[in-house]
Parts: structure tokens; C-alpha cells; sequence
């Protein structure tokens, strides 16, 4: 019989509410499937992938995604209503400052 795990006692002090939502629902959804380590270990792939953009191996990034799906869908439409942040370069800040200053 396989061990419960205590999902709840996984989260880390540097994750943020949304971040650990996110990766404390992948491992609901699929604690019966993995033992404790490899979870924690494929969770934290996603939330990386998914939060900080970074990437894998072509054979990781697809079983993170195969295993992700119903979590990422729910998440993303979670996302589609609230503010989205634009990133724009310095010299293009500063060029449109200068123009408006110049009306």
C-alpha cells in the first residue's frame, strides 16, 4: 500500500499563493501515480516551465505538458481576466516620456 502524502506540507516559504496553488493542485492530481519524491521533483518542473519560462529536454517538456494539461487549462483561464504586465526597453520609455514633455 502506498504512503498518503502530505501535500499541504510541501510548500516552500518563497512561493507565492498563486504559484503554490498551482503546483500543490498538479500534485493532487496525480499523487497516485508517482512516489513523493518523483512528484515534488515533476511538480516543480511545471510550476519552473510555467512561471519562470524555463526549459527542458524535448522528452521532459512533453511528458511535463502531458501530465499538466488539466491543470495548466485551469490555470491559463484563470488568468484570461486580470491584468497582463508589458514590458517595454528603456530608450522607448524614455523616447515617449521626451515627446510628451515636448506637447
Amino acid at each position: 500500500m502506498k504512503t498518503k502524502i502530505d501535500i499541504d506540507s510541501l510548500r516552500t516559504e518563497h512561493e507565492s499563493d498563486e504559484q503554490w496553488e498551482v503546483r500543490r493542485s498538479f500534485m493532487v492530481e496525480h499523487q497516485d501515480s508517482f512516489e513523493e519524491e518523483e512528484l515534488i521533483t515533476l511538480a516543480q518542473l511545471f510550476t519552473n516551465i510555467e512561471f519562470l519560462g524555463c526549459r527542458y529536454p524535448p522528452q521532459t517538456m512533453k511528458r511535463i505538458a502531458k501530465l499538466a494539461e488539466k491543470v495548466s487549462a485551469k490555470y491559463r483561464e484563470s488568468r484570461k481576466h486580470k491584468l497582463k504586465r508589458t514590458f517595454v526597453q528603456a530608450s522607448d520609455a524614455a523616447e515617449q516620456k521626451a515627446k510628451r514633455s515636448f506637447k
